[in-house]
């Protein structure tokens, strides 16, 4: 778990966006460029993530824009892209929200926002704010189902209701969960700021 290329992405950034922070932007944008070409993970230093972010850089690496916010608790699987639209200035890349799934390849783009608890399907294109516990998929992304049952467990609550302790989509939340607490470090559980 250590030897996780997102884990890596996400120290380094870390340590980019405190430099940033501090004004010295030439050191935290040759932070960022040594790992985009390390570890295929495109972060701007001026992105913001909460704490027990699992973020899998794989093959397809990961693109993160400048005005981005990825609260807590979020889960971001290799190849997405949270950009902007090239239509905006100014603040022009998504919210997420605590607890949101961004799957495979998917891109979220524009100044939108991200549900708590929302999932977006691996190669959907988001272009339109997500409502918390929903799941969207598609080209552009539509409204697929409703993932409110899954909401008690996701905070924690493992009372999910009878019949769904068998539910695929249940275990794997389940184990990403139990990932995230055994690799929270105080090192990456740093506030959003």
């Amino acid at each position: 778990r250590l030897f996780n290329q997102g884990l890596h992405a996400l120290v380094c950034h870390r340590l980019a966006h405190r430099l940033w922070n501090n004004g010295r932007t030439g050191l935290a944008y040759y932070i960022q460029s040594t790992v985009s070409r390390q570890y295929s993970s495109d972060i701007h230093p001026a992105a913001r993530f909460g704490s027990a972010i699992y973020l899998n850089a794989g093959s397809a690496g990961v693109v993160i824009g400048e005005t981005a916010v990825v609260d807590h608790d979020v889960i971001i699987m290799q190849g997405v892209t949270l950009g902007g639209t090239g239509k905006e200035r100014g603040d022009r890349h998504p919210k997420v929200s605590k607890r949101a799934i961004l799957q495979q390849s998917c891109s979220v783009l524009g100044n939108i926002e991200i549900g708590e608890g929302a999932i977006i399907t691996a190669k959907s294109i988001v272009t339109k704010p997500v409502p918390a516990y929903t799941k969207v998929s598609g080209v552009p992304a539509k409204f697929s189902e409703d993932v409110k049952q899954f909401e008690q467990y996701a905070i924690g609550n493992n009372n999910v209701g009878e019949g769904m302790e068998n539910d695929q989509n249940i275990k794997q939340i389940a184990a990403i969960r139990e990932l995230l607490r055994h690799q929270s470090v105080a090192l990456l559980s740093e506030d959003l700021n």
